[in-house]
């Protein structure tokens, strides 16, 4: 059992504080989307258009975030093929927001480029209202 306790720390310790590699000259991505004609719990990300995206990077990172309930509703990891643009009900594996009746959320949605040895050399992220704030 004493073994066991340190074992559990290290292993929180790491899921915490990710060992993430970072390029110190990354660049900020520009990330733009929006929730118009989803309704809720539509399946798949939407549309994004996404700028600044380094010449040699080789995959996007995306992850979405619950603000209010403090949920990470995913991430996928996608081989950039040149396009800046994610096509809407694209990469379902990602939980598109799912509120309640009358309720609002605050969601987050992040991209990283990351190069060939999985160096984050960009990134950037875009927070919007589901549904649409008039």
């Amino acid at each position: 059992m004493k073994k066991i306790i340190p074992m559990i720390l290290i292993c929180i310790c790491f899921s915490i504080y990710s060992c993430e590699k970072k390029d110190p000259n990354s660049v900020e991505l520009s990330v733009e989307f929006t929730w118009e004609g989803y309704a809720p719990c539509d399946m798949g990300l939407p549309q994004m258009d996404i700028g600044g995206i380094p010449k040699n990077t080789k995959f996007l990172e995306i992850s979405m975030y619950d603000h209010k309930y403090g949920f990470d509703h995913g991430e996928i990891k996608i081989a950039y093929e040149g396009s800046n643009t994610i096509i809407k009900g694209s990469y379902k594996e990602i939980t598109v927001p799912c509120p309640g009746p009358n309720e609002t959320g605050r969601y987050k949605i992040t991209v990283k480029a990351l190069d060939a040895d999985n160096v984050v050399i960009g990134d950037g992220s875009k927070e919007r209202y589901f549904p649409e704030k008039k």
